[in-house]
């Protein structure tokens, strides 16, 4: 089971996403780490988007490809 995937999954919600997103961000901030969260609202979007584009631009930024 993929320990990301939290929409959908029985007894899995918003909430506990939201947790795993603060506990990362706790411990990379004790970590003396930088933290940046982006946030994107895209309802509807996935129909319709360029997903090749959209992650390339994300693999040129440095982005990792999985983080949480």
């Amino acid at each position: 089971m993929n320990n990301n995937l939290y929409g959908f999954t029985p007894k899995m919600g918003t909430i506990d996403a939201a947790m795993a997103v603060k506990d990362f961000v706790e411990k990379g901030l004790v970590a003396g780490e930088f933290i940046v969260l982006v946030s994107l609202d895209v309802k509807g979007a996935f129909d319709a988007a360029w997903w090749p584009s959209f992650l390339n631009g994300l693999k040129a930024c440095g982005c990792p490809k999985k983080s949480i």
